[in-house]
């Protein structure tokens, strides 16, 4: 079962849609893992797979490097930040953060959608 949830969320994940999220509710439903265990978990999948989704982006043009290069610092520097408050979050409370987030998100990817059609 977890080989076939890695090769699921490795999928999702390569294909942009974030496959680390489904990864870190399954492990946390299904597998009673701990949160911060799996979203540390979670960070470290996806460094394998965003180097493979690099590679292929890069090979098919898909990416803007001078773009990239702005944005590399300050997102190693978020993700430290980030980091460093959700290691001294409880579980408890990091879950449902992680639970707003991922609502935040899908409210945002519907009215992007409808938006979209209405053009």
């Amino acid at each position: 079962m977890l080989i076939l949830t890695g090769m699921v969320s490795g999928i999702i994940s390569g294909m942009g849609m974030g496959g680390g999220t489904i990864l870190i509710i399954i492990l946390t439903n299904i597998f009673k893992v701990e949160q911060h265990i799996a979203q540390a978990n979670n960070l470290i999948f996806f460094i394998p797979t965003s180097i493979a989704a690099i590679y292929v982006h890069s090979k098919n043009k898909n990416m803007d490097k001078k773009i990239v290069m702005k944005m590399l610092p300050t997102g190693i520097i978020g993700a430290m930040i980030g980091a460093s408050i959700s290691a001294k979050m409880e579980g408890e409370n990091l879950k449902k953060f992680f639970g707003i987030f991922l609502l935040c998100i899908g409210v945002y990817e519907i009215v992007i959608t409808v938006k979209n059609k209405k053009r």
